[in-house]
């Protein structure tokens, strides 16, 4: 299944899967960011997707210009951002040098 256009507040997971048959179908899964509105944590056993799914969504987060905290102990998630470099501070469009000018050149 190819992912469906990108949508703004819909964050893209996969696709649903039919057990009977035991195949992936073509109709999307999707989550709402307005249900992003507080806090979020994934818990799971050892190899059940959870590193997955929280990369699912922060690369949706980051598509979305959605901001996220993310506490990592293992290290897992952290080398997304490499992905993203125009997430850097200095890139932000909000902040402002010295001169008041505003956004990097990144």
């Amino acid at each position: 299944m190819q992912a469906p256009p990108e949508q703004l507040g819909s964050f893209y997971l996969g696709a649903a899967y039919d057990l009977e048959n035991g195949k992936r179908t073509e109709t999307p899964i999707t989550y709402d960011a307005r249900d992003l509105v507080t806090h979020a944590v994934c818990v799971g056993m050892t190899g059940s997707g959870k590193t997955g799914l929280c990369i699912g969504l922060l690369e949706e987060a980051a598509i979305d210009k959605a901001p996220a905290i993310l506490i990592d102990p293992k290290g897992d998630i952290t080398n997304l951002l490499l992905q993203f470099p125009e997430l850097r501070p200095e890139c932000s469009t909000q902040r402002q040098d010295s001169r008041g000018i505003r956004g990097g050149h990144c």
